[in-house]
């Protein structure tokens, strides 16, 4: 697994390279993929953020989290040691931030949420309809509290809120 990570200037990520490398690595071996696959990271501040949500969405404001898909784990023309590339996952840290205590997590968890949210999405995850949305937010659920036990934290603290139906749009 290759993790392309790029910070824009001026922007703090909420998490460590180490840590989205680990959560991941995670993600990919719970669901299953077992060939190389490489994901790219951004961090971006709200005003890419916002104009990315506009151009892709069609929603003129700042969001936390844009998944970018581009090939399936499954994908059989490519030769089995080639990698995959999964997508793009863009992350705006001072909008997880921001919108954090409002889902009752910190700023780091909230962010762990929002990587996995975006990783889901690239392994086909999606939550237009009401059962997809708490199929992935089980999902979700699920995840985090495995890779808060792998932290040390407590798996009972995790909170997953509806955030997978964008509620917040």
């Amino acid at each position: 697994m290759s993790v392309l990570i790029d910070c824009a200037e001026g922007v703090s990520p909420l998490l460590t390279e180490e840590e989205v490398r680990s959560i991941c690595a995670h993600v990919l071996a719970a669901e299953g993929v077992d060939r190389p696959v490489e994901v790219s990271l951004n961090w971006v501040d709200d005003e890419e953020m916002h104009s990315l949500n506009a151009e892709w969405r069609g929603i003129d404001k700042v969001t936390d989290v844009l998944s970018f898909e581009c090939d399936a784990p499954t994908i059989e023309d490519l030769p089995a040691g080639e990698p995959v590339e999964l997508g793009d996952i863009i992350l705006a840290p001072v909008q997880i931030a921001r919108q954090a205590p409002g889902f009752g997590n910190d700023p780091a968890d909230e962010c762990r949420l929002m990587l996995v949210h975006g990783l889901l999405h690239l392994l086909g995850y999606d939550h237009i309809e009401d059962e997809e949305a708490e199929v992935m937010e089980a999902r979700e659920d699920e995840l985090l509290r495995e890779l808060a036990v792998q932290r040390g934290a407590d798996p009972a603290a995790v909170a997953v809120g509806p955030t997978t139906r964008h509620e917040h749009d």
